[in-house]
């Protein structure tokens, strides 16, 4: 569903009256609740990358707004893929072999860390919106071959977007900044002489916004707001 369409939407939801306010405004009015959308929310996303070693870049799709999380297609070496009853049974027993080798792999992997040579990403958002931004890779292990990036939606200009969260909230948020809109024209209309809900409108409309603001703040965000960007 694009812009024209949450327009066409709309205009269908009041059907039969004819709205008093323009087209033009109409498609602002989607705009708006586009631009909220993308400042507000933190809806989740996962893409997979094309990834080659040595590189030390990935560019990102231009929806992804924030990466939160980045895995690897191949791990590291687990110590316990030589361990004799997992190559030759599929399975480990918890002997004090198993114990010592257990204890061992968490000191390899700290050990890693403070060496510096752990798996490590950085994530530099582009400041225009139709350009991806670039994760950064250090230390990705050599067999890889693709990325798992876990972040933020953003919607872009003219995007068919599909999700069917994304298009509730944005088919309602627009028509509740309608309900204003119209409503504000009509209580203009109202100062010479004619009887009109305009003021009924706006009051609509504006509890709405606030609804799906809510909404959007409980169902569309699912990391910290802390680590939000």
């Amino acid at each position: 569903m694009k812009t024209t369409e949450i327009v066409d939407w709309v205009k269908t939801e009041f059907h039969p009256l004819t709205l008093a306010t323009p087209d033009a405004t109409l498609v602002q009015l989607a705009s708006n609740a586009l631009r909220y959308w993308n400042t507000h929310s933190a809806y989740k996303a996962t893409r997979m990358y094309n990834y080659a070693s040595p590189a030390v870049t990935c560019t990102i799709d231009t929806d992804i707004k924030t990466v939160v999380s980045v895995y690897p297609s191949v791990l590291t070496e687990n110590l316990f893929s030589d361990h004799p009853m997992w190559v030759l049974l599929g399975f480990i027993t918890l002997d004090k072999w198993t114990q010592d080798l257990m204890l061992l792999s968490h000191t390899y992997e700290g050990y890693k860390i403070y060496l510096g040579s752990d798996f490590r990403w950085t994530f530099e958002r582009s400041g225009d919106p139709s350009v991806g931004g670039k994760i950064y890779i250090q230390n990705a292990p050599t067999d890889a071959t693709k990325l798992m990036v876990v972040g933020t939606k953003r919607i872009v200009e003219n995007e068919d977007i599909k999700d069917e969260f994304i298009i509730d909230w944005l088919l309602n948020y627009t028509k509740s900044l309608v309900k204003m809109a119209e409503g504000n024209t009509l209580r203009k209309a109202g100062t010479i002489g004619l009887t009109n809900d305009g003021e009924q409108l706006v009051t609509e409309g504006k509890e709405e916004a606030t609804t799906l603001q809510d909404k959007l703040r409980k169902e569309g965000v699912w990391m910290l707001g802390a680590m939000r960007k």
